[in-house]
């Protein structure tokens, strides 16, 4: 994988934004590989909108590698391809933090010299196997999509629940006995706390389902 200084990535893209603008400034205030993040006051002094700045800042990092680059102010629009990758990026927008730019880099790239990141769109740096243990879970591996997002409606739907208001999972169904009759029986015995065996001596079953994105 290559391995890029954050530091000096900065630095470049300062020297190309003050050569296009005419005007030597830091424009980039820092840069966490692949996010830029930018100094708001050395645009605004040389009358430059924040969407003409982040536009201007990511052609510079496509220059300096990046596979592409995703504004704030695109995020924010909603403007972004109609695709698995863009509904990633737009997901992982934030009002918050000032101008900024998601830079896309190239596939087995990692940003700090010192160690790794986890800021990439490909699958060997999305995917999180997801397991769930206990008893309302069917055993065995599911090899179907999942996110994280859909903890919280199929746990709300376990305990009988509205699902959280902004909640846009789905119920993980494959992965869910279909019934409980223990749960039904108001003179069942207690369950053991998960992890714990059951009366017969066997363990609560676990349930690995595909993992999430």
């Amino acid at each position: 994988a290559a391995n890029l200084g954050q530091d000096a990535l900065r630095t470049q893209l300062n020297t190309a934004l003050g050569n296009k603008l005419g005007h030597p400034a830091e424009f980039v205030k820092a840069f966490d590989y692949p996010m830029a993040w930018l100094n708001e006051d050395a645009f605004t002094s040389l009358h430059v909108k924040e969407e003409d700045a982040e536009r201007d800042v990511g052609i510079a990092m496509q220059q300096l590698g990046m596979r592409g680059y995703f504004t704030r102010s695109q995020l924010a629009g909603g403007e972004v391809p109609n695709s698995e990758m863009g509904r990633r990026y737009l997901h992982s927008y934030s009002p918050q933090g000032g101008w900024y730019v998601m830079g896309v880099p190239a596939p087995y790239t990692v940003g700090p010299l010192n160690g790794t990141d986890h800021a990439s769109p490909y699958s060997y740096d999305t995917h999180v196997p997801l397991a769930l243990y206990g008893l309302p879970f069917q055993p065995g591996t599911f090899r179907t999509h999942s996110e994280p997002v859909d903890l919280a409606v199929t746990l709300a739907s376990l305990l009988g629940i509205n699902a959280p208001t902004h909640a846009v999972g789905r119920v993980l169904t494959e992965a869910l006995l279909a019934s409980h009759p223990a749960e039904n029986s108001s003179n069942a015995p207690a369950r053991p706390a998960s992890g714990e065996p059951s009366k017969t001596g066997r363990a609560r079953p676990a349930a690995a389902v595909g993992g999430a994105q």
